[in-house]
């Protein structure tokens, strides 16, 4: 009982002291001197520098094949007090600095105190709202084809990873929403995307103009808003930002004027189902209108064409264009299908010979 204390105590204090290049040291030292002890006690098997160092290992920790073993007196008695024992310390302490490694990172990212600074092209969400947060990753995450980015939900709130069953979901708990050093951690200027959705409008206002201020020109950012007024006030402000506000009233009056509405609302919104809404930005295309390319685009890519923007900020957002609607490169199209077809996975001089053919 008190040799096992005394090791475990010994233990205690070489994984708390002792540093990784240190113990590198001391574990080449440790092979040194038992290597030469054994050499000097002519085990000309063991000797060998592979066979020492399986051998060393084997021993150290504990797995015993008992392939191979000391075969002089003095060999023996030089694994015994030495190797053995000094081994178990080494190996020992080896282990505990390795789990505290392993704790240390886990309870960083779980307590939402990691860097993510060298982070890029990620997606951040900014605000916590318990089960529409939730819903927001799990919308996210749903899409078959959406780019393999990390998500990092960002919160000021005392609490730990929500969702770490979530292998793409990053924690952030953050002291202020408005601190530089902060927003540095996060990378705020060079994420791809910003969902804002705060407990509140006030919170939401606060962390979309800051967001609006710090992140890249290029980032798509998103608020939602339960008064249209406050939207009003962003979009006024910082008009890269895309605001949207409760549609409740407007989605009562349709439900009771066309039943099943809800429906489709809720669908066209959702990745969880099959058909929903998705866009694309045009890029490098021939002369074309709406009308050249709506029923080819649907016979060959399963695309339900239902409006045209001049850019992804929805300037010029034509919902039903015309057929003699013209498009080109920069415009989005908004579209239905069963999943996100991407700009390079089509060819659109197949899609007007389609046309043609017609």
């Amino acid at each position: 009982m008190y040799i096992s204390k005394l090791i475990s105590l010994a233990l205690r204090k070489l994984t708390a002291e002792l540093r990784w290049a240190n113990l590198f040291l001391i574990f080449c030292s440790y092979l040194a001197v038992v290597w030469g002890l054994l050499w000097l006690s002519n085990e000309t098997t063991l000797t060998d520098p592979l066979t020492f160092f399986y051998y060393t290992v084997v021993v150290i920790s504990t797995v015993g094949f008992g392939d191979l073993s000391p075969s002089t007196a003095s060999g023996q008695l030089v694994v015994a007090l030495i190797q053995i024992p000094f081994g178990l310390l080494i190996f020992g302490a080896a282990i505990g600095k390795t789990t505290q490694a392993i704790v240390a990172i886990a309870r960083k990212g779980m307590n939402g105190k990691k860097d993510f600074s060298t982070y890029s092209d990620h997606i951040l969400i900014l605000g916590w709202r318990a089960h529409r947060t939730k819903r927001i990753l799990e919308l996210i995450l749903a899409d078959k084809k959406r780019h393999k980015r990390k998500i990092i939900l960002c919160v000021e709130r005392d609490m730990s990873h929500p969702f770490p069953q979530m292998l793409d979901v990053e924690f952030a708990k953050l002291e202020s929403f408005t601190h530089q050093d902060e927003l540095t951690r996060i990378a705020m200027a060079q994420a791809s995307s910003i969902i804002v959705d705060g407990e509140n409008d006030e919170m939401t206002l606060s962390m979309a103009l800051s967001a609006s201020s710090h992140a890249s020109k290029q980032v798509h950012i998103s608020a939602y808003f339960h008064e249209e007024s406050k939207a009003e006030l962003l979009r006024a402000h910082c008009p890269n930002v895309e605001c949207a506000s409760s549609r409740h009233a407007e989605i009562l009056v349709r439900t009771m004027q066309s039943p099943g509405a809800s429906i489709l609302h809720e669908q066209l919104f959702s990745t969880l189902d099959e058909a929903t809404l998705y866009c694309l930005t045009l890029e490098d295309v021939p002369e074309m209108t709406v009308g050249d390319v709506f029923q080819p685009l649907r016979e060959k890519y399963s695309m339900t064409l239902m409006a045209v923007a001049d850019d992804e900020k929805g300037a010029g957002f034509k919902l039903n264009p015309s057929m003699d609607t013209p498009l080109h490169a920069g415009q989005v199209l908004h579209y239905i299908a069963n999943e996100r077809v991407r700009k390079h996975e089509i060819n659109w001089v197949d899609v007007l010979l389609l046309k043609i053919e017609e």
